[in-house]
């Protein structure tokens, strides 16, 4: 294979993978979860074969000094957009990690306080009577 298409293979990956990125950031930000799961595996997928043909890259450095600058450029330009995708991804994922673990510590305390407890994971079966409780949650649906 020329080094031109191994190139251009890699930019259809960083390309796909970006654009799935922000679809996922749209989900996430929406909070419509349902799609999440076919997102995710079709991500890990693009994942693995970005990876295998950057490292075919990396392995050879002879492709890239092979290739046109004009061609150079183009992907070093597409590999710091990519990049910034990452980033934007990675702090979404991780905005989204914290909103629920607050969420679940609330949920933690409302059961503590119910129970009169400190230990919401014990054996203790749940005193009868009400068991339900309101619990205030907002969510931020314009990050």
């Amino acid at each position: 294979m020329e080094p031109l298409e191994h190139v251009t293979i890699l930019m259809t990956l960083m390309r796909r993978l970006g654009q799935l990125m922000d679809h996922e950031r749209t989900v996430l930000h929406g909070l419509r979860l349902e799609s999440l799961t076919d997102i995710q595996e079709e991500k890990a997928a693009l994942a693995e074969a970005y990876d295998i043909e950057l490292r075919r890259l990396r392995r050879t450095p002879e492709m890239m000094s092979a290739l046109d600058q004009p061609v150079r450029e183009r992907l070093h330009e597409q590999m710091r957009g990519f990049q910034e995708s990452l980033a934007a991804n990675l702090d979404t994922l991780i905005d989204m990690q914290m909103a629920v673990e607050e969420v679940l510590l609330n949920i933690m305390h409302s059961l503590r306080n119910h129970r009169g407890s400190s230990d919401v994971a014990g054996d203790e079966p749940m005193p009868d009577g009400p068991r339900g409780q309101i619990i205030p949650v907002a969510f931020n649906r314009k990050r």
